[in-house]
């Protein structure tokens, strides 16, 4: 199941292309990127850039989306 929050920044992890994320995932994300001791940069998004999109992370069955 698809997050589908709404997207608040844009980040590029290595060797992958640039995603989108809610603010729920990307606090997730740059905790595994201090973990692994690698910079992830995350990029706000503009309004209209929000409006648009979605965060397309993937949430277990038991995982709220609050």
């Amino acid at each position: 199941m698809k997050c589908n929050k709404q997207a608040v920044f844009r980040y590029t992890w290595p060797g992958n292309d640039e995603e989108v994320v809610c603010l729920r995932h990307a606090q997730q994300l740059k905790d595994i990127a201090e973990a692994i001791g690698l910079h992830l940069q995350l990029v706000p998004l503009s309004g209209e850039e929000q409006l648009e999109k979605t965060c397309p992370q993937e949430v277990k069955g038991g995982e709220s989306n609050d």
